[in-house]
């Protein structure tokens, strides 16, 4: 299964790559980092735009991204693992490892479970009364006690799906109880060093020289403004991780199931199943569950000053798509989508078709005063998409080879061109499309003819 849909995933990769370069580009986010892997294979991993602005430092797929809630999946994954070790369950009351776990006029606290932390189904406010999304100071261990001793519940647990950084503190509290050690110290000796993931910290890394700068929401006329790195604190457990995209892919790979690392496949399959929902959102253990057309996922996404993230898991075709921006409005979820959207084409089988590799050359972005278009082979087919659309996939064209470089454009989009034929030439050496009345040209970015002046 894994290389047959490796072999198909790779047949949409070149356009993918085009697609996201050009949004990266027009949407004037700092810096992208993709990866898609396919069971123990990597099939893509490149980054896009800058890590730094001021130091014009480019992002690779080797660049660290705080990826903030995708801490989550860790704690939960280090929780999974004290159960299968007997060390505690998920149905143990918090109370019991945690004594401090209590507060006058707040029954619920009692009746609070493990699994409740892990699930978004224990009640407890969101994110407690100290403000640190907004001023940037993340709370030490006092000040979460001093918040469990004023009550925290806001629904009794099992009422509803409510999302909580508070509950993930507390679990990561629940592992230093059992544990005897810091948090930071068992999830780097349990899940880091055992899985190699030598880019990936519970808080910010020692050595911040391989960090992408975080940046501010994109204004119109005015530019965008790093912001401070800051420590998540007690909070990590919560929201503090920092990683990469070929860390997170490599994550993923050990959550696939058969494999027999970090857990066996009970407590995989335990931690990947649905425990509560509400109209909106669905979660597990620790894993956001999503679907896309047919393509279900488990995976999470990730917000801090500065970063938005997504990454998630198909296990039927062992597929994993991690997608890091280092801008406070950055669009992860938008590209995961569209990724996933393109992948979904080339796996039922669209793109078989009698072109070859000699095309290659012409693959590109093409452009005529009214658009951008992505025009490139996947797999034996022509294809081409607007690369200004947000779902790659509503303007996508599979295009019927006529003989050597012409085509014929299909019936898809009535409003386009369906039925004629258009060809591909090269002026003074460089390739263009020619169609009846007109013409596209191989699409250069402004700042480039600017660069080269």
């Amino acid at each position: 299964m894994a290389n047959d849909t490796a072999s198909k995933v790779k047949q949409i990769i070149g356009v993918i790559d085009k697609w996201i370069d050009y949004q990266t580009y027009i949407r004037e986010v700092p810096g992208v980092a993709v990866g898609i892997s396919v069971g123990e294979e990597t099939v893509f991993a490149k980054g896009y735009g800058f890590a730094d602005l001021t130091a014009g430092r480019p992002v690779t797929p080797d660049t660290r991204f705080r990826v903030a809630s995708h801490s989550k999946t860790f704690t939960a994954t280090a929780v999974m693992q004290l159960v299968a070790d007997d060390v505690l369950r998920l149905d143990d009351r918090v109370v019991d490892h945690l004594p401090w776990f209590r507060a006058e006029g707040d029954d619920n606290l009692e009746h609070i479970t493990v699994r409740h932390l892990l699930s978004h189904s224990s009640g407890l406010i969101r994110d407690g009364d100290t403000g640190h999304w907004s001023h940037d100071r993340f709370p030490d261990l006092p000040e979460i006690v001093r918040q469990v001793a004023d009550g925290p519940s806001v629904y009794p647990a099992n009422q509803h799906l409510k999302y909580s950084n508070f509950a993930y503190t507390l679990a990561g509290q629940v592992i230093e109880a059992v544990t005897g050690t810091s948090y930071e110290e068992h999830v780097t000796g349990a899940i880091l060093d055992q899985l190699g993931l030598d880019s990936t910290t519970p808080d910010l890394p020692d050595d911040m020289s391989g960090h992408a700068t975080g940046y501010s929401k994109r204004f119109p006329g005015n530019p965008r403004t790093p912001l401070d790195h800051v420590a998540a604190k007690v909070m990590n457990a919560a929201t503090g991780f920092s990683s990469t995209v070929n860390d997170l892919l490599r994550w993923y790979q050990a959550h696939l199931i058969g494999n027999g690392r970090l857990l066996n496949d009970w407590d995989k399959r335990e931690m990947q199943r649905l425990q509560y929902e509400d109209r909106t959102y669905r979660w597990g253990v620790g894993f956001e569950h999503s679907k896309i057309g047919d393509l279900s996922f488990v995976g999470h996404g990730g917000g801090y000053p500065g970063f938005i993230t997504f990454s998630s898991l198909n296990q039927k075709h062992e597929l994993a798509i991690v997608v890091l921006t280092n801008a406070i409005d950055g669009p992860a979820g938008i590209f995961f989508e569209g990724i996933v959207k393109l992948i979904a084409k080339a796996l039922s089988d669209e793109f078989d078709g009698d072109l070859d590799e000699s095309f290659d050359r012409f693959g590109g972005l093409y452009a005529d005063r009214w658009r951008v278009e992505v025009v490139d082979r996947a797999g034996g087919t022509l294809i081409s998409l607007n690369a200004d659309s947000v779902d790659p996939t509503l303007t996508l064209e599979a295009h019927e080879l006529v003989q050597g470089l012409r085509f014929r454009a299909p019936e898809t989009l009535a409003i386009s061109s369906p039925g004629e034929e258009f060809w591909f030439e090269e002026v003074d050496g460089e390739p263009r499309i020619a169609y009846p009345g007109g013409f596209a040209s191989r699409f250069v970015r402004p700042d480039e003819n600017a660069s080269d002046e």
